[in-house]
């Protein structure tokens, strides 16, 4: 079963990213490129995903909505292409794999200026099933909805049918907010509606859209608060299957893995073997009044080690393990920059940790490392998603990724280099020297 949960994105007028007709994403898609080339611009559309549909207002009526957090974070007004001037419109267009047919969630934003607020000028949730024009689930602010506030939502006209070929007709929704995603705001809309969900298609790929939300994951070594792993003492009695983002209830998530799947701590233990073979066990225990601590037991000592006693590296190799080794990992994970603090002689056994996760997870990954990067030479073999960040053809003032193919480097892999050989030498077909 494929693990790949969002399949392209497509962006116009979206900082200094020039992505064509978009970039693909498998179940495993690695990242290269030098500062500032556009990777980190890339990563934070999948986190605005996510921030704008998953995350949620203390309460309904006060404060900023999910989307405006999300468009604060992903930077404002700054969002416009540094090169053009407001009032202009950014689009940004996720791809996911839904049953036979691609569905399109297309959110196009209004930037207005540096001083007012970035409002949704058109959004839709659509499918292109061959036909004269796309299946739309429901479509809102634009023209073909009525203008700005307005939107439409199919509807089937046979109950009982679900699928969207079937004959539909669309029903008109006012009050749509222009600085909210209607996606995620659809139940409070219909909720007065005269039809059922069972006849709105538009329920099912939201539910997994929402979902997938829900699940991801995004992870950057630099924000691993490793004096805060090392100290954190969570409470008993919680229960998180994810690890946080600066890792800080590592002790938590190790804990409450083992108790939902015995077979949990003997796999890590298994794969913390591979970088420290001395290891006996790692586990979480009770510590003082229901807090709870990380134990690491080695071969030859009597008293158990604790995170406070391990070495950077190997607290972060404890992270990552934990993170690609969970029975119940996130459906989407973002891991920038894993190599940091790693030594080189374990990149080979962080990559295979990785390209195993990637069965159960859709994994995107950023590195700047050579010694990471040459063990996955072998993703060129399984048709891999490798990009290379690098200038824009016909702008030098924006970036664009391309996909690195086998063909581009196999005279070289045929002579016995890898793919890190070549970004250390700064081979052109890698990214070159970023100078």
């Amino acid at each position: 079963m494929s693990t790949v949960s969002v399949s392209r994105i497509v962006t116009t007028n979206y900082k200094n990213l020039r992505l064509g007709d978009g970039i693909d994403f498998g179940a495993l898609t690695v990242l290269l490129g030098s500062n500032g080339s556009g990777k980190s611009n890339l990563i934070a559309l999948f986190e605005f995903l996510q921030q704008s549909i998953a995350g949620a207002r203390l309460d309904d009526y006060h404060g900023p909505t999910s989307l405006e957090n999300a468009i604060f974070s992903l930077g404002g007004a700054r969002i416009l292409d540094g090169t053009l001037s407001a009032p202009a419109n950014v689009v940004i267009e996720y791809r996911f794999p839904f049953s036979k047919h691609e569905t399109t969630l297309h959110i196009e934003l209004l930037v207005q200026s540096a001083h007012r607020q970035v409002i949704v000028v058109e959004e839709f949730l659509g499918r292109d099933l061959g036909l004269s024009k796309p299946f739309f689930f429901y479509l809102a602010h634009g023209e073909q909805s009525g203008g700005s506030g307005n939107g439409v939502v199919s509807v089937f006209d046979e109950h009982i049918s679900s699928d969207p070929l079937a004959k539909s007709h669309f029903e008109r929704i006012i009050d749509m907010p222009v600085n909210d995603l209607a996606l995620s705001g659809m139940p409070r809309l219909l909720e007065k509606s005269k039809f059922s969900p069972e006849a709105t298609p538009l329920y099912g790929p939201r539910a997994t859209i929402m979902g997938l939300a829900a699940t991801s994951r995004f992870y950057n070594a630099n924000d691993m608060n490793l004096e805060r792993i090392r100290f954190a003492e969570p409470k008993l009695g919680q229960s998180e299957s994810f690890l946080s983002s600066s890792g800080e209830n590592l002790a938590l998530v190790l804990h409450s893995l083992v108790q939902k799947n015995f077979e949990f701590e003997e796999s890590l233990n298994r794969a913390i073997q591979d970088i420290l073979p001395k290891t006996r066990k790692v586990r979480a225990v009770t510590s003082g009044r229901l807090s709870l601590t990380v134990e690491w037991h080695v071969d030859g000592y009597d008293e158990p080690f604790f995170l406070s006693d391990m070495s950077d590296g190997t607290v972060r190799m404890l992270c990552w393990a934990v993170i690609l080794h969970s029975p119940f990992p996130p459906r989407f994970i973002v891991i920038d920059e894993p190599e940091l603090g790693i030594h080189p002689a374990w990149m080979p056994v962080l990559a295979e940790w990785i390209k195993g996760a990637s069965q159960r997870s859709q994994i995107v990954v950023a590195t700047h490392s050579p010694d990471l990067l040459d063990h996955f030479t072998d993703q060129l073999d399984e048709d891999g998603f490798i990009y290379v960040f690098g200038p824009a053809t016909e702008s030098p003032n924006h970036f664009s990724p391309h996909r690195l193919s086998k063909e581009a480097v196999s005279g070289w892999l045929d002579e016995g280099w890898q793919l890190g050989d070549l970004y250390r030498v700064g081979n052109p077909a890698v990214g070159g020297w970023p100078w």
